[in-house]
């Protein structure tokens, strides 16, 4: 793994508790779906708060020669939406081609079946509704400062989530980059 990846693992991770089961086991350590020089000082880094994660967003794309064993997993596709509501609703959307409506009307057709809690450091935790059984544990961080990167689109801004998906034992499974949609 590059150098830059371990950086932002390593930032992602370094205010978190360990916990939480996850699925997403494609491979046994962390990969990214960030760009390669997409790095900024861990101290321009902070634990998201509840604040921080409500909203709508798009994961942010780029161009990588890495392949995952099983590239028809949905959390692969290149185009997905999310979005936290203030009542701890979450949802998500995701499409192998750009999901040209907008969010709002996405998120009208799919189902609340999943809300959110954001715990100390950051971690944000997926149950489903009306079940205490966890379905995934991030830890999430809010980028403080723009990265300086060739490609303007995949460059860290600031604001944007850095979300790791924890495994069972707390270690890193897979990292996304998201960029909040104006209202």
């Amino acid at each position: 793994m590059a150098r830059w990846q371990w950086a932002l693992v390593i930032a992602g991770c370094a205010t978190m508790i360990a916990g939480g089961p996850a699925e997403a086991t494609d491979r046994p350590h962390a990969k990214s779906l960030m760009p390669p020089g997409s790095t900024v000082p861990s101290s321009s880094l902070r634990s998201c708060s509840v604040e921080d994660v409500f909203g709508t967003w798009s994961l942010v794309t780029f161009e990588t020669s890495y392949r995952f064993k099983k590239p028809q997993a949905p959390y692969l596709f290149p185009y997905q939406v999310f979005q936290y509501s203030p009542e701890h609703g979450a949802k998500s959307a995701h499409s192998r081609t750009p999901i040209l409506e907008s969010p709002d009307r996405v998120f009208e057709g799919v189902p609340l079946d999943l809300t959110y809690q954001v715990e100390q450091r950051g971690r944000v935790i997926l149950k489903t509704k009306g079940q205490e059984a966890v379905v995934e544990v991030w830890s999430c961080s809010v980028v403080g400062q723009d990265s300086r990167t060739k490609d303007e689109h995949s460059a860290l801004r600031r604001g944007d989530l850095v979300m790791t998906l924890l495994g069972g034992h707390g270690q890193a499974l897979f990292v996304r980059q998201l960029r909040k949609i104006p209202d």
